[in-house]
């Protein structure tokens, strides 16, 4: 089963705002780094990561104390860009920033135009870095252009692109039968090729953190919509990325989530 990761061509990996940031000591730059690493090594691979990042909201939050979370993410998107393209500089690797709202998916030209976009980047060895516009976006009852989290941004970008794997880089090692903050024994599910709907709605959320907006309960909706659209997930702990080596070696890192 995950002899078929090892072709993975287009790869979306997500990264969550607890992996770059932290409340108490800010931005975690070696985090940048190594991921700057990594995935301009994969690229010289012959490999064609995406990058959905979050991020930026915590970084604001942390810079400004107690704003909206629009202001914050008006600020911090230009810090983590910033931290991202002097990263990436020094690998000798460029890249292009997108930010997004959901109108670009609702629409097929917009998407298709969205899709273009992304495979002229890759062609020409860009790494595309995407988030979501948090500065600008609304929740509202008649006219909703934000994402729930950037789980379901990536998601949305994997089927667009029409990606070989999404890889969900958190803090967690996978996904657990039982909440391993409470049980040390919990089971860690290896491969999964269904999630049943009562399963979701019964997961303990773990605490995602006081920047986070997403947490399990997000992963596995997103892990559902990744089953249905046939784009095999695995939820791994991104600590390290350089566990996205591990994962792509066919390694049984995490859980896969494959049909």
């Amino acid at each position: 089963m995950r002899e078929e990761i090892k072709q993975a061509d287009v790869i979306v990996v997500k990264v969550g705002t607890s992996l770059l940031v932290s409340p108490e000591t800010g931005i975690i730059e070696t985090a940048i780094e190594q991921l700057s690493n990594v995935l301009t090594e994969l690229m010289a691979m012959g490999k064609k990561p995406i990058l959905v990042s979050s991020g930026a909201v915590g970084i604001g939050l942390t810079q400004l104390g107690n704003v909206s979370k629009q202001t914050a993410a008006a600020v911090g998107q230009g810090i983590l860009t910033g931290l991202y393209e002097e990263a990436f500089r020094n690998q000798d690797q460029k890249i292009a920033q997108l930010l997004l709202d959901r109108k670009v998916f609702e629409g097929d030209e917009s998407q298709q135009a969205f899709a273009r976009t992304i495979e002229e980047l890759l062609a020409g060895q860009i790494l595309p870095i995407i988030n979501e516009n948090d500065a600008v976006t609304i929740d509202g009852p008649e006219y909703k252009t934000k994402f729930e989290d950037n789980d379901e941004l990536s998601l949305l970008v994997a089927e667009a692109v029409q990606a070989d794997l999404l890889v969900m880089l958190t803090d967690v090692n996978g996904l657990y039968a039982e909440n391993p903050a409470i049980n040390e024994e919990a089971k860690m599910f290896r491969h999964l090729c269904e999630i049943d709907e009562r399963f979701i709605a019964e997961t303990d959320e773990l605490p995602t953190g006081k920047l986070s907006r997403g947490g399990i309960r997000s992963k596995l909706k997103t892990a559902t919509g990744a089953l249905a659209a046939n784009i095999s997930m695995v939820l791994a702990n991104g600590q390290s990325p350089y566990v996205l080596f591990d994962i792509l070696a066919g390694r049984e890192v995490g859980t896969l989530f494959k049909k």
